[in-house]
């Protein structure tokens, strides 16, 4: 069996960082151990991560998107759990599709359609699912800020 047909056998789930998986703060979080600091900001992992992702990484492959750059996605997958995992790949602005927003600002869209053709599921968890394409492959992620969450477990019932 080759490569690419195990591939297909598996689903691929595609995890979005910032008010997903973590939340950075400029003022530490009371009651919240933060895993790492850099510069002015605080990097908190969401609670339940590491249950999340052992579970998850049974069935599919992960992968991490972000819109944010290279560097700080970096700096977050070093600095959390997300380090002792492997990931199918790691996208970051540069791979977004840059449009223009309502004001004339530019925003980052998430475009998973090329990986249709290499797994047989593919789902994307994210925040923000307006700058997910196609849409209805992704799960909206409640917000993670601060403080005690149960999103991540709750979500390994559906």
């Amino acid at each position: 069996m080759n490569d690419k047909s195990l591939c297909r056998k598996r689903g691929l789930l595609i995890l979005d960082l910032d008010e997903t998986l973590v939340h950075t703060s400029y003022s530490p979080i009371s009651g919240v151990e933060f895993c790492s600091r850099r510069g002015l900001f605080y990097l908190y992992e969401r609670p339940h991560l590491r249950e999340f992702l052992d579970r998850c990484a049974t069935e599919f492959d992960l992968a991490i998107w972000s819109a944010s750059k290279a560097d700080y996605v970096r700096w977050v997958i070093k600095s959390t759990v997300l380090r002792k995992y492997k990931f199918a790949f790691i996208n970051t602005r540069k791979n977004c599709k840059r449009i223009f927003g309502k004001h004339g600002n530019i925003e980052y869209q998430k475009d998973i359609t090329p990986f249709f053709s290499q797994y047989e599921k593919v789902i994307i968890l994210d925040d923000f699912p307006k700058m997910v394409s196609p849409i209805e492959y992704c799960i909206k992620a409640t917000e993670y800020r601060d403080g005690d969450d149960d999103f991540l477990l709750n979500i390994l019932v559906r």
